[in-house]
């Protein structure tokens, strides 16, 4: 009957309760409606066998999420102006060098530093996140031949692998530690 909702109980860890209820708070859903989106999607998009679905420990499958970093001159009057779009500032402040703001599903950086040409370094720096161990993600992308601009290093928010497009491009993939940037 379309339209009529059932009860569904899950045992979640504490912390994953916790990022959720933010997150529907940050996309304006009920917890309901978050979770009726996320799990049709990820019915919708992962029709392979099973057996690959559920591997996602395999080498060759790496879910990554895009946040890009822009470089600012102003960080109060940048931030006030994603706040005007609808941003939320996840970590940081408008009187710091860096803030990490979320519109809608996006998260993106803005660094009140100019960029570094010797890096390659644009006013818009391409970086991911990834929950993937970097030093296996390194070895894989050293075997597929993509030229390392610097090799897996420890920062002040996690980890950090540097690599360049065949364009140029330099690409920064990020592992995340909680525990140091909230």
């Amino acid at each position: 009957m379309p339209g009529t909702r059932q009860q569904f109980n899950v045992n979640l860890d504490p912390e994953l309760v916790r990022r959720v209820k933010h997150h529907a708070i940050d996309v304006q859903l009920t917890l309901s409606d978050l979770v009726t989106r996320v799990l049709r999607d990820h019915l919708e998009h992962n029709n392979a066998p099973r057996e690959s679905a559920m591997s996602d420990q395999s080498p060759t499958r790496t879910a990554m999420t895009l946040q890009p970093m822009v470089h600012v001159a102003d960080m109060a009057a940048a931030v006030g102006f994603y706040e005007a779009l609808g941003a939320q500032v996840e970590h940081g402040s408008r009187d710091g060098d860096f803030v990490m703001l979320r519109l809608g599903a996006s998260r993106f950086s803005l660094l009140a530093h100019p960029p570094n040409p010797e890096q390659n370094e644009g006013r818009v720096e391409l970086n991911f996140e990834t929950a993937e161990e970097l030093d296996g993600l390194e070895a894989r992308l050293r075997a597929a031949n993509v030229t390392i601009t610097q090799p897996t290093t420890d920062e002040g928010f996690g980890r950090q692998l540097q690599v360049s497009t065949p364009d140029g491009l330099l690409v920064k993939i990020n592992q995340l530690d909680q525990e140091l940037y909230t």
